[in-house]
């Protein structure tokens, strides 16, 4: 773990692990006071890494992550916060901006009107509380934007473990606002089990605010360059916003371009040559970004690679190019991809062919592999809905 000495390592660990074993809240928080001052975000990241470097599932790392953020609260080092961020239409600002409207949603409207019902059981007071966990249910527009490009972002720069963690905490407060909004309409109506689903949700929703501010963007500005937040701008309308209008656009400061691949545009009048006829590199690009799929493309390394298609069927982010195909999924649907891609790449399986219908639309993935490459394409079909794996022969 870079810039940390080997004490503050293994005290850091040391506390981690008396959490992870069960140990009290109390005893873990004198165990912090009594080592350290201060601690930096990267530090307390480092540390979590290291216990998944260990053999820790990340998913059971989610169920400590309130945990630990009680332990450290108060103790986390304040840095200067980047000027950029304050300005309107910045991805941190607008992430900031809905974070203000659901902690009030949460703190100044739905908990009072949850002590109001208990008080009057009016069902004046009890749709408000309805029409409030409804409201709270768009949160998932918030935390879908934030995998989609920022959870790639940090993947990017080496910062693994908290995606994977934050991730599994955000699948688990779509459950709850579900199951209180599930709870709020049944006929009758259990007034102990509406309190204490109203309450968990809120607690887990207003501690994920402050994982995102005192601990996420921090870790993100430390890496993060222009070229990475305008992505992550330019991805925003994929998804959309959480109870806040759309937010006026935002440009980064221009900034050199570090060397990388020739753009298509350099390189037009490079035909390649196929089995019939041949296309220069513009060509071609129009021709894929005009097919009705949404593709992805995987290397033989497992990396993402490529994304093209013209149809706009699920949200992806430029920062995810380049990181690990697994990094993409979450923590509960990870071990299937590694089964995928394992038996694909030992030659067990060369197709694979299943229909499914996700949260907010019907999809269907079309994955290639071929014998010799060890690649996958992954299509996305808007007309078919069905996802198979043929194989191509070279």
């Amino acid at each position: 773990m870079a810039n940390l000495s080997k004490e503050r390592q293994e005290a850091l660990l040391k506390i981690l692990h008396y959490i992870q074993d069960g140990g009290d809240f109390a005893t873990a928080k004198k165990m912090f006071q009594e080592a350290f001052d201060k601690v930096d975000v990267s530090e307390i990241t480092a540390a979590e890494r290291e216990l998944i470097a260990q053999g820790l599932d990340p998913r059971k790392i989610q169920y400590l992550c309130n945990v630990h953020a009680d332990v450290f609260r108060g103790n986390i080092k304040e840095n200067k916060e980047n000027p950029d961020f304050s300005m309107p239409g910045h991805p941190v600002n607008t992430i900031k901006q809905e974070n203000v409207v659901i902690k009030s949603l949460v703190n100044d409207f739905l908990l009072p009107n949850l002590k109001k019902w208990e008080d009057n059981k009016s069902d004046e007071t009890l749709d408000k509380i309805k029409q409030a966990l409804s409201d709270l249910a768009t949160i998932d527009k918030h935390y879908a934007r934030k995998e989609t490009s920022l959870f790639p972002l940090m993947t990017k720069y080496g910062i693994t473990a908290p995606p994977q963690v934050m991730w599994g905490v955000d699948d688990k407060i779509r459950k709850l606002i579900r199951n209180a909004n599930e709870i709020a309409n049944e006929n009758p109506l259990d007034a102990e089990k509406l309190d204490k689903a109203i309450k968990e949700t809120s607690h887990e929703v207003l501690e994920m605010i402050f994982k995102e501010e005192d601990i996420m963007i921090p870790m993100i500005d430390e890496v993060a360059n222009q070229e990475d937040w305008k992505n992550v701008k330019q991805e925003e309308k994929q998804i959309g916003y959480t109870l806040i209008n759309p937010p006026m656009n935002w440009k980064p400061k221009k900034e050199p371009k570090a060397a990388g691949p020739i753009s298509v545009d350099n390189l037009s009048s490079l035909f390649i040559n196929f089995k019939e006829g041949s296309l220069n590199l513009k060509q071609l690009s129009a021709i894929l970004d005009m097919l009705p799929f949404a593709l992805t493309f995987v290397d033989a390394n497992d990396k993402v690679a490529y994304f093209g298609g013209g149809a706009n069927i699920f949200p992806h982010s430029k920062n995810a190019i380049g990181n690990s195909v697994f990094s993409c999924h979450t923590p509960a649907s990870k071990p299937i991809i590694e089964k995928i891609f394992k038996e694909f790449h030992e030659g067990k399986k060369n197709e694979i062919s299943y229909w499914f219908t996700p949260r907010k639309m019907v999809e269907s993935s079309i994955c290639v592999t071929t014998p010799s490459m060890m690649t996958m394409i992954s299509i996305w079909d808007a007309s078919r809905w069905r996802k198979i794996s043929p194989t191509l022969k070279n």
